[in-house]
């Protein structure tokens, strides 16, 4: 991989042209509510913290029941309890506030922590270093104020691949994904409590949700599916 200075380099030109095509899709699209930016299911004992950005929120789901955090409980079954905390746009490096100001006060310890993360980074263009260092920043800080035996790291969602953006936008996108998608692999790699976790690029158009973004309810269900497979249940 070309060293990140020379992306940037090849990038700048085309700035005020990606910037606009931004602002036409954000214009454009259907304007989607949350529907799970901070929702608790389940009674269960077994704690799960899920964190991130839309696709936490629920963003494109048609109801909480069908978001990730509906589906997660689904699966998860009576025993568990999911905590979901979500924001639309929220970047790695204010997850963690985030966290602590919605959090509900306990005493028992987390089972598992699950983070959807990344995507506004690579809207807006962090650069991979910064990337590292705030993604093991947040995931050193969780880990100490949940006790959480493993943390779930999806990657990064192929932004490349949506349908509301355009050819050269999805070139530049791709790029960008793929230098901070390196550092979340690097970072798994280093520690035993994290499970990082590939996602399959054959995305079919009714994964997502009108505004060609964000998933639909088989979007989230397929998600869920996906990831539970490499949790440590």
């Amino acid at each position: 991989m070309a060293p990140y200075w020379l992306f940037q380099l090849q990038l700048f030109p085309w700035l005020p042209f990606l910037v606009y095509q931004a602002k036409k899709v954000r214009k454009s699209s259907p304007k989607l509510p949350s529907q799970s930016p901070l929702l608790t299911l389940g009674q269960g004992e077994k704690h799960v913290v899920l964190l991130g950005e839309s696709t936490v929120a629920g963003v494109g789901a048609s109801s909480a029941s069908t978001t990730l955090a509906g589906n997660f409980s689904r699966i998860f079954g009576e025993t568990y309890q999911i905590e979901t905390i979500g924001k639309k746009g929220l970047r790695v490096k204010e997850a963690f506030s985030l966290y602590l100001k919605h959090k509900k006060s306990r005493s028992k310890k987390s089972e598992g922590v699950i983070l959807f993360l990344g995507a506004n980074d690579c809207f807006l263009l962090t650069s991979p270093q910064n990337f590292k260092k705030e993604l093991e920043s947040l995931i050193q800080l969780i880990q100490v104020d949940t006790y959480a035996e493993w943390i779930y790291l999806a990657a990064i969602p192929p932004i490349h691949l949506f349908p509301a953006f355009s050819e050269q936008m999805k070139s530049f996108l791709s790029k960008q994904r793929a230098y901070l998608q390196r550092e979340m692999e690097d970072i798994a790699a280093n520690d035993p409590k994290v499970i990082y976790h590939p996602i399959p690029m054959d995305l079919q158009p009714e994964f997502f949700s009108a505004d060609g973004v964000h998933p639909s309810d088989l979007g989230y269900q397929k998600i869920a599916e996906l990831a539970i497979e490499k949790m440590v249940l």
